[in-house]
């Protein structure tokens, strides 16, 4: 983690701090228990339909909460995949979510991309990287005519878009300075890294500045997104924020909610009762929705 000294740093308080690991927590056992429910579903039926997989994003908790939770009512986000958690951080209600999570289970149609478009915040989600990517910049360009302070957080996995795509995209967006801030996201446990290496040191030459963040690290990742947060709804234009996995070579250090957990206890922000205690009410309720 990148705080030093045992003090309270005022741009990043400890009430921020058990803010983000609360909600890092939630959207992990929220995840796992959609993944559970899912893999019931496919066991017993199977999803053939693309548009009704919700993929996990377990090891990006750092990078999606810390890049979200202070999004400001209006701003819209373009998700990387079909799915809940954005839902949960972007403010839909817990009780809809279990909702749709028992209609998965089952085994209701869905007609299409479960969830899409429920929150009003997320922009509809689909396969195609480069046409998410336009949708999100044209939504970014309403805001700029119409003279909104509002932005758009733009998901993308690793290895989505060939270097000449990502060219073109931040070329066009940099030329027109959008309010968009670009996350790419790392692989996942298992996937192989694909794609333009290195995106963000590329990034200025085509107009973009480039900022690589440990994708583990909620705290700089936080830290990062508040300021590219303010340098885009003051009007300068579009940031691409790189979450960088540091393969620890196991999987607890590389687990960000583990680094985060140290971080906090490191800097006496929390006590182990209360990181035992964290997402607690989330979890009950999930419970309840399996009785």
């Amino acid at each position: 983690m990148s705080e030093t000294g045992m003090h309270e740093n005022p741009l990043v308080p400890h009430a921020k701090l058990r803010q983000i690991y609360v909600a890092m927590a939630e959207a992990r056992a929220l995840d796992e228990y959609v993944a559970g429910v899912q893999k019931r579903v496919k066991s017993r039926k199977g999803l053939k339909r693309r548009g009704q997989r919700l993929d996990s994003i377990r090891g990006q908790e750092a990078c999606r909460v810390s890049t979200a939770i202070d999004l400001m009512p209006g701003d819209l986000v373009s998700d990387s995949q079909a799915g809940m958690v954005m839902h949960l951080l972007t403010g839909v209600r817990v009780s809809s979510l279990l909702k749709r999570a028992a209609e998965l289970h089952s085994g209701k149609e869905t007609n299409g991309v479960l969830l899409e478009g429920a929150s009003g915040r997320l922009l509809p989600w689909i396969d195609d990287a480069g046409e998410r990517l336009r949708m999100a910049m044209g939504a970014a360009l309403s805001f700029k005519v119409l003279g909104k302070a509002n932005v758009v957080v733009a998901y993308v996995r690793h290895g989505e878009l060939e270097k000449a795509a990502w060219r073109r995209v931040l070329e066009l967006a940099g030329k027109l300075e959008l309010p968009v801030i670009f996350v790419v996201l790392p692989a996942g446990k298992g996937e192989r890294e694909v794609g333009v290496t290195n995106l963000s040191a590329k990034t200025a030459r085509w107009g973009v500045p480039g900022i690589p963040v440990d994708a583990g690290d909620a705290v700089a990742l936080y830290r990062v997104a508040q300021e590219s947060l303010g340098r885009t709804r003051g009007g300068d234009g579009p940031t691409l924020i790189e979450c960088v996995a540091y393969r620890s070579g196991g999987e607890a250090g590389d687990d960000p909610l583990v680094q985060m957990r140290g971080f906090l206890l490191g800097r006496k922000v929390c006590t182990k009762a209360w990181l035992e205690r964290a997402g607690d009410g989330l979890r009950r309720r999930i419970a309840a929705a399996r009785q």
